[in-house]
């Protein structure tokens, strides 16, 4: 068996997410369909992350452990030529067989992009959020997000066992009017918990009541915004 890395984009709207589920189109059983003729059986496919259905991705990362004797650059050819056209590998690359895409990742980056004005353009791509955003309030509660906290009440994993804590090294908006985008680095991401973050954070930013630090105290799921819909959901980037 071979271990190889590959950097993914895909647009995720066609998709039921990433992980294989029966009788669902995904990511990785699109890959895994593509993949499965260049080796010899064995075949294994680990995601950095697990997108929800509809989420996008400009920089997934993937290991693959497969028994093939294709070099890294063939393999890519034959993905390039064998793909739908919603996904696309731009990388593939050899790493020794101890390499991780999910625990070896040190941090990952997602954005939420909101759309700031009514548009014909991009449906399915965006959230609409039309008006005057105030988004000095909306970086003053990105502000008190940032650190080690419990996220557990700005996701959806409120009352799991697993510890819903996580460290969120970067917590910016970034505006490119009509766009107006979120962007959130972190060593791991609760379930939901971009999308809930984006729509406490979009309260802040139409005037009303996201007092983040009081939620992030509290524990209570209910006090924070909604989970705002995944068609405007972006993973950016994974680093190692």
């Amino acid at each position: 068996m071979r271990n190889f890395k590959l950097t993914i984009e895909y647009d995720g709207s066609g998709f039921s997410g990433w992980q294989i589920q029966p009788g669902r189109r995904t990511v990785q059983g699109e890959l895994a369909a593509t993949l499965a003729p260049l080796g010899r059986g064995g075949l294994k496919i680990i995601g950095a992350g697990r997108t929800d259905a509809g989420v996008h991705a400009a920089g997934q990362v993937a290991n693959v452990l497969l028994d093939t004797g294709h070099a890294a650059a063939t393999i890519l050819r034959a993905l390039g030529g064998a793909l739908p056209r919603d996904i696309l590998v731009r990388g593939v690359e050899e790493v020794p067989l101890s390499f991780h895409a999910r625990f070896d990742a040190r941090d990952r980056r997602y954005h939420y992009v909101f759309i700031a004005r009514p548009t014909a353009l991009w449906r399915g791509r965006f959230h609409r959020a039309p008006g005057d955003l105030d988004t000095g309030a909306m970086r003053r509660a990105l502000a008190a997000l940032r650190g080690r906290h419990d996220f557990s009440p700005l996701s959806a994993a409120a009352g799991e066992r697993r510890s819903g804590f996580c460290t969120l090294s970067a917590a910016e908006l970034i505006e490119a009017p009509p766009l107006v985008i979120l962007s959130l680095t972190a060593d791991r991401f609760l379930h939901k918990m971009v999308r809930i973050i984006a729509g406490t954070v979009l309260r802040a930013g139409r005037g009303e009541d996201a007092r983040v630090a009081a939620i992030l105290a509290s524990g209570d799921r209910a006090a924070a915004g909604p989970a705002l819909p995944a068609h405007a959901l972006y993973l950016m980037e994974v680093r190692y």
